[in-house]
């Protein structure tokens, strides 16, 4: 049966030469022959690592933007700074609200769509509207009321006084500049939605939240079922009931002066002020937030919060930018529609394309398709890129580089084994007439770096997701509690002069694990020609001639592969993302800008030893080798307490847990 991803190609073979050609399938061709996710080439891409640089480029689009702004975000927060100047205390730079403020004043047309669901807020509170799901005061109002949105500069004036007109002093600077905060978002959704305040001018905002019908449809599709039993139902039911509208794109001035200024964002970064850091991820950053905890309890040593890591792609003219508002418009006239007849289809006709859709492409310009997770309109195209994109990789030699925050998509991996093992059973199948083995077939080296999971809830679908690749072993806790429980002792029982024995049940996740293959480094080697380190990032320095160590914490959503693709966007690998949430995510072949942000990224790690050089085979293989042993150094350091040598470190949990919940 074909694969319905795959293209098919007529090849035509020269009988003289013996020769023939053909072309690599990276996007998703079929898609784009239905038109419902066009390939573009004449797209201008510029890469952001992490969120200091990319918030600030945003910060600039908007102060500049001339007609319209769309947001689509999972949350909002209207008091982060995108540009922070220094200083301990709020606020350190123009926020994020006032940046809308401003646009709204100039004219321009402020449309911002996020995601709210009052269930999640009351069961679980994702505190992503700061000021409206949560931080929010009711006696704030009996202190100062306005008629008119403040600014943050005004917020805080004003929390500096009492009723009287007169100084403070029961609250320190800190405590001063929270108050001040919180009243700010506060008052600044209370103009958006009308409340008590003046409106703001020219903002509107939507909140949406997930299609549990269209979810339970988009489940049945899946090859692993959530669990469904007795005692692990919930975990079919939380992603059901609790979809989320988890996408990050900004379009701007689209459609002023045929789209010459337009600018568009796709990326992981939520527009919340946690997810501000810089690439350098120091271990304590005053720029990031006070670290503030149930309890009021902080990270041991640490003032603020934890590194975050994270990208995003900045799109500059090109027929991508009209994919972008499409997604949002759909979504936002979904929202407005007083009956389901009149929900708007999103499509723009090729006659009213801004010319900067229609340009020509010109050198450096790069392909693009935007890639969607929507259940209410059954597209599982970022699914779809990531399985072709990694069944192209799969046919070569090259590299998979993959950075994501949630492991937890088996699915992915086990498509890799499965192709991959396809390639060397063809391979062994036509090398002995050259007296070629397997050991010949040059390796597929694939890179991968996560974080511990968030939850104690997400170990097992991480652990089940590293053990198809056979690299379970870093996940200490749950590969002892696996061992534990199938090596129990059966039980003696009996009646009179009848004994007899049981073993106890084994639990659902114990079962499942032990029907995984669970390679070993021979294995991947020799059957299926790869070689697969998986990696964590931490920061490191001194205090008071102590060593400290904090784990950097990977929000990103990135995958490269052999230097010529790239997709980022805000999909995890799992199976919210890819059958649940609504996501969406920039595939791109972008030979020169991916070779360039490999360099980079690897570089950060470990130095330029490590980046990769120019990506030949040769040079990823010594890259890999040297990867791993940096690794295991940088862990065997940390266990002595001495310094690191860059970032990385074995990936490693000593977490169990027997609850798994998607």
């Amino acid at each position: 049966m074909a694969d319905p991803i795959k293209r098919t190609e007529t090849t035509h073979i020269d009988e003289v030469k013996r020769t023939s050609t053909s072309t690599p399938q990276w996007l998703l061709e079929k898609a784009n022959m239905a038109g419902t996710h066009p390939i573009s080439h004449n797209n201008k891409l510029t890469f952001f690592i992490g969120g200091q640089d990319a918030f600030a480029d945003i910060a600039k689009s908007i102060e500049t933007a001339k007609a319209s702004i769309d947001l689509c975000c999972w949350g909002f927060d209207p008091g982060m700074e995108l540009i922070r100047n220094g200083g301990d205390h709020w606020p350190r730079g123009e926020t994020y609200g006032d940046l809308l403020i401003a646009a709204g004043r100039r004219g321009v047309k402020v449309r911002l769509l996020v995601w709210y669901d009052a269930y999640a807020v009351r069961l679980a509170n994702p505190r992503n509207m700061p000021g409206y799901t949560h931080a929010v005061d009711s006696r704030r109002r009996s202190l100062h009321t306005t008629r008119r949105p403040t600014n943050a500069l005004h917020s805080l004036a004003l929390a500096r006084v009492d009723l009287m007109g007169r100084p403070r002093t029961d609250l320190n600077s800190l405590e001063l500049s929270t108050l001040a905060r919180r009243n700010y978002c506060m008052d600044w959704y209370d103009a958006a939605f009308g409340k008590h305040l003046e409106k703001l001018e020219n903002i509107e905002v939507r909140m949406h939240s997930g299609d549990a019908d269209a979810i339970a449809k988009s489940l049945l599709s899946e090859p692993n079922q959530p669990s469904n039993g007795a005692r692990f139902g919930l975990e079919r039911q939380g992603l059901v009931r609790f979809g989320t509208h988890h996408q990050k794109p900004i379009l701007i001035d689209l459609f002023h002066d045929e789209g010459r200024g337009a600018v568009g964002y796709v990326m992981g970064l939520n527009s919340l002020t946690d997810y501000w850091d810089s690439s350098q991820h120091r271990l304590d950053d005053p720029r990031r937030e006070f670290e503030v905890t149930v309890g009021g309890v902080a990270t041991p040593g640490c003032k603020y919060v934890r590194p975050m890591r994270d990208y995003a792609c900045r799109i500059d003219g090109g027929r991508a930018l009209l994919s972008v508002h499409q997604n949002f418009i759909k979504a936002w006239e979904r929202l407005g529609a007083s009956k389901p007849t009149d929900r708007a289809s999103g499509k723009v006709k090729p006659a009213s394309m801004p010319e900067t859709c229609l340009r020509k492409a010109r050198t450096g310009d790069s392909t693009v398709q935007i890639v969607r997770t929507q259940p209410a309109e059954k597209d599982k195209t970022i699914r779809d890129a990531y399985f072709q994109a990694t069944d192209q990789a799969a046919l070569g030699t090259g590299y998979i580089y993959l950075e994501n925050q949630y492991f937890q998509y088996t699915e992915w991996a086990q498509r890799l084994m499965k192709t991959r093992k396809t390639v060397m059973d063809k391979w062994n199948s036509v090398s002995g007439a050259s007296g070629k083995s397997e050991r010949d077939m040059p390796l597929l080296h694939v890179f991968i770096v996560i974080p511990r999971p968030e939850r104690g809830s997400m170990i097992p679908r991480t652990y089940d997701t590293l053990a198809t690749l056979g690299q379970q072993e870093g996940m200490t806790g749950q590969c002892g509690m696996i061992k534990a429980s199938n090596e129990q002792k059966p039980t003696f029982m009996g009646g009179i002069g009848q004994p007899f024995s049981f073993a106890p049940a084994l639990p659902e996740v114990v079962v499942d694990a032990n029907r995984i293959e669970k390679p070993s480094l021979k294995m991947l080697q020799d059957s299926y020609g790869l070689k697969i380190c998986t990696a964590m990032l931490y920061a490191c320095d001194s205090k008071n001639g102590t060593w400290r160590y904090r784990e950097i914490y990977i929000h990103s959503k990135l995958l490269l592969i052999d230097d010529t693709y790239v997709t980022l966007g805000s999909a995890n690998l799992n199976q919210r993302s890819m059958a649940v949430d609504s996501e969406i995510n920039l595939a791109a072949i972008a030979p020169d800008k991916v070779r360039e942000l490999r360099r980079r990224i690897w570089a950060q790690f470990g130095g330029q030893e490590l980046s990769g050089g120019h990506g030949s085979a040769g040079e990823i293989s010594v890259t890999f080798r040297l990867w791993t042993e940096r690794m295991w150094i940088n862990q065997t350091r940390k266990g002595m307490g001495l310094d690191i040598s860059g970032l990385l470190l074995p990936f490693g949990d000593d977490r169990k847990s027997l609850v798994r919940l998607g």
